[in-house]
């Protein structure tokens, strides 16, 4: 799916500051990708953001997966550097490290993604630095008919 979301919103529509900094190594789907930091490959899952599922095992590749996965991997491609800021709880229970991801443009990939329709606004425990912002973006794909919202997910 392509969409012109227009600008990159900027890294002031959250209270987080960026911390590190780290390599696009892998993508694995719309809301998890591996990045290299200092040399150690970590796994991050986008805080704030919920994106429909492509690799869960014994679960069917859900309605807009795909469409979020190629649009992260535009956004954050692998050998790009990309921004990590991290709210109050820093991991998930799968054990991935939960961070704002700032694509090399200086966009919120979450904010993005939510904007396009692509993925819904989600809290994570205390994590809530982001999420009003995301919860916005993600009335703007309502109100547009985009993406999940767009009628092409029945």
């Amino acid at each position: 799916m392509d969409v012109d979301a227009g600008p990159a919103p900027s890294v002031s529509s959250s209270a987080l500051a960026v911390t590190d900094h780290g390599e696009v190594t892998h993508l694995v789907d719309g809301d998890t990708l591996d990045v290299s930091i200092a040399g150690v490959t970590t796994r991050i899952r986008l805080l704030n953001i919920d994106t429909p599922e492509t690799v869960k095992p014994d679960s069917p590749v859900e309605c807009m997966g795909p469409q979020a996965s190629a649009r992260l991997a535009q956004l954050a491609p692998p050998g790009s550097t990309v921004g990590l800021a991290y709210d109050v709880e820093r991991t998930d229970r799968y054990g991935r490290t939960l961070a704002m991801v700032i694509t090399p443009d200086g966009g919120n990939a979450s904010e993005i993604l939510a904007r396009e329709g692509l993925g819904v606004a989600v809290e994570y425990g205390a994590n809530v630095a982001g999420y009003d912002a995301i919860m916005a973006a993600e009335r703007q794909a309502r109100d547009a008919n985009v993406g999940l919202y767009s009628g092409a997910c029945g």
